[in-house]
């Protein structure tokens, strides 16, 4: 009897010892490790930031990156924020600002202030210290700011030359003898943060130094960071890159990220199930493609080049309780991650990955998609004449001289154009699955799902009974009292009589009609699909493992 209440206990314990284990563990799968942060590019490469303004409601501290860790060197108290600058020339003209490239001998309206500034005594050791001078000197010269560049320093003025600082430090010392004073001359590594109510310079800071923007909690609100009239959660890192301006990066938590990107990628109107779809899609494609924007150190942009994230305005309840209800869910194949590519709407059918892009991959295969049907992109029809295809490969700097004509080569299985070819009267292309869709753009030939009509289509008669055939007049053989001839000629017409009308027929196309299905590259989960699957009563789990074929969601 002992024996077996021994075994009993001892199995109790085992249970509960394995459901504390379960309950606590963050590795949610054993070859799947969900970071507790997303980095967020939100002004990179072309379109980094040399003029801009960071707002919070709750207000905000600085911090500065300093020996592995983060400083705190300034607290914003202001909801109006900061606005930041390059520590550059600009033209202030009735309160607006322009950077200029600044020649001594111009004319300008308005005012002029320049990178030129006073360094007030030396490095000092801590804050403190460098606020107790900055009061000191700011009643003889205005304005008087912190500077921090490996220490703390007291700065003054915002010259346009080292003749104006040194006629100035003569005056100062007058006033002030016991302080050292030297000039500052140009960098452009240097950046300026302004007091966004009262317009005062607060502080310059070397923007080559990573430099974090955090929002202060407050009970009862969400702290966040307000960038180009859009809030953001978590914090903003600011850094210029060698020979850049200013890129900026939003750092929050992925489950956050991901509040914002299911509302933007689907409406948070259509079925829970299908927002619950998405949220896994979302999740998954953003773990596989982290290491995309590497080069400028963040992981994902916020546009749909990687995934639509707008932050925090856009969050929607539905969506919010989507991704909590599927927090740590992912897809797998084989135990691995898979790319979980998805589009707007399939068109009825979607397609097999090495028909759209390069590679074969094994759980991303065509299948029905009958749920899909009912979108507003069952069909489209796009018409294009021979000089807008001509000037849109011009702007991708193909140039195959004058139009002459555009055939489909080859289809995959399912119907979508894996080669299309155009004729010029300088060379002919071959264009292969997606490529012409990004020459011509993505939202205009809105799939490689289509045919292809010409207004110089001529129908004949085949052989079988009551059969046409379609085909171009050019090169047609034609019979008539005087013989077969062919047709020939780049821009004339032919004429057909028939048993009672005459018609006339272009021999070189000067329109061309795409009659298409879907919305976009048809690879993977179809929105409109898991719309209407979701709809037929089918939950995530399986939504997902009909579009990615062979996977598991976990």
């Amino acid at each position: 009897m002992k024996t077996i209440k021994a075994v009993i206990l001892y199995l109790l314990i085992a249970a509960v010892m394995f459901t504390f284990v379960s309950f606590n563990s963050e590795v949610l799968h054993a070859d799947v490790t969900i970071p507790e942060t997303i980095k967020i590019g939100l002004s990179y490469g072309q379109t980094q930031a040399n003029l801009f303004t960071l707002e919070s409601e709750t207000g905000m501290n600085i911090l500065v990156l300093e020996n592995g860790e983060y400083k705190n060197l300034l607290e914003v108290k202001s909801p109006n924020g900061i606005k930041v600058r390059r520590d550059e020339y600009y033209n202030v003209v009735k309160g607006k600002e322009t950077e200029i490239n600044y020649v001594r001998a111009a004319k300008y309206e308005g005012e002029v202030i320049g990178p030129y500034h006073i360094q007030i005594g030396g490095v000092y050791e801590d804050l403190e210290s460098a606020l107790k001078v900055l009061k000191q000197v700011s009643s003889i010269t205005q304005p008087v700011f912190l500077a921090y560049e490996g220490g703390w320093m007291v700065w003054s003025q915002l010259y346009l030359d080292e003749s104006e600082c040194l006629e100035q430090i003569k005056i100062i010392k007058k006033e002030e003898s016991d302080i050292s004073y030297s000039v500052v001359h140009p960098d452009k590594k240097r950046i300026q943060i302004i007091d966004g109510t009262t317009g005062q310079l607060m502080l310059l800071l070397n923007s080559e130094e990573k430099i974090k923007i955090v929002p202060k909690e407050a009970k009862g609100k969400v702290s966040s960071l307000k960038y180009k009239g859009k809030k953001y959660r978590g914090c903003i890192t600011m850094q210029s890159l060698a020979g850049s301006d200013i890129t900026l990066i939003n750092e929050l938590p992925v489950e956050h990220y991901l509040y914002s990107v299911v509302p933007s990628e689907m409406p948070a109107s259509w079925h829970i199930e299908a927002l619950k779809a998405q949220a896994v899609a979302a999740r998954n494609f953003a773990l596989v493609t982290m290491e995309r924007h590497n080069a400028y150190g963040f992981d994902l942009c916020s546009t749909e080049h990687c995934q639509a994230y707008n932050g925090l305005e856009k969050e929607n309840s539905s969506t919010t309780e989507a991704v909590n209800a599927t927090k740590g869910k992912v897809i797998t194949y084989n135990g691995a991650l898979i790319s979980t590519f998805y589009h707007s709407s399939s068109g009825g059918h979607t397609e097999d990955s090495e028909n759209v892009w390069n590679a074969k991959t094994d759980y991303i295969r065509g299948v029905d998609d009958k749920f899909s049907l009912g979108s507003p992109y069952d069909n489209w029809t796009v018409e294009l004449d021979k000089t807008e295809i001509k000037e849109k490969l011009a702007q991708s700097n193909i140039n195959l001289g004058e139009i002459r004509d555009i055939r489909i080569l080859e289809s995959s299985r399912y119907g979508r154009v894996t080669k299309l070819e155009i004729r010029g009267s300088k060379d002919t292309r071959i264009f292969n699955k997606e490529e012409i869709r990004r020459i011509i753009g993505t939202r205009l030939l809105k799939s490689i799902w289509y045919t292809l009509k010409t207004d110089a289509d001529v129908f004949v008669r085949g052989s079988q009974f009551n059969s046409t055939e379609r085909g171009r007049a050019s090169h047609m053989h034609v019979l008539s009292s005087s013989g077969k001839t062919i047709v020939k000629g780049t821009g004339n017409k032919i004429t057909v009589k028939g048993m009672n009308s005459t018609k006339s027929y272009n021999v070189v196309p000067d329109k061309y009609t795409f009659d298409g299905k879907g919305f976009g590259h048809g690879l993977g989960m179809s929105q409109y699909g898991a719309k209407g699957m979701a709809e037929a009563g089918y939950n995530y789990q399986k939504i997902l493992e009909h579009y990615y074929q062979n996977s598991k969601v976990q």
